[in-house]
């Protein structure tokens, strides 16, 4: 595995958490280096912070509140 890649996953402690569940990316990271932007995208699935679930999750919270605000009414 190459340096900067291992410094990258080492900087993050959500990166390292998730490395450290997923130990197979080893072997995908020695054959190809460009396979962190495939981690990437999977670890942000995994832990919901891709800009959908951000979106979704603000989405749940306004309804709680127009629901909070009709019930007070």
């Amino acid at each position: 595995m190459e340096y900067f890649l291992q410094q990258k996953l080492l900087e993050d402690k959500k990166f390292k958490k998730y490395f450290d569940e997923n130990t197979n990316f080893i072997k995908y990271f020695n054959r190809n280096p460009e396979y962190y932007r495939e981690f990437m995208k999977e670890m942000k699935e995994v832990y919901k912070e891709r800009t959908t679930d951000k979106l979704n999750d603000a989405i749940n919270t306004i309804n709680v509140v127009s629901s909070i605000i009709d019930t007070l009414k």
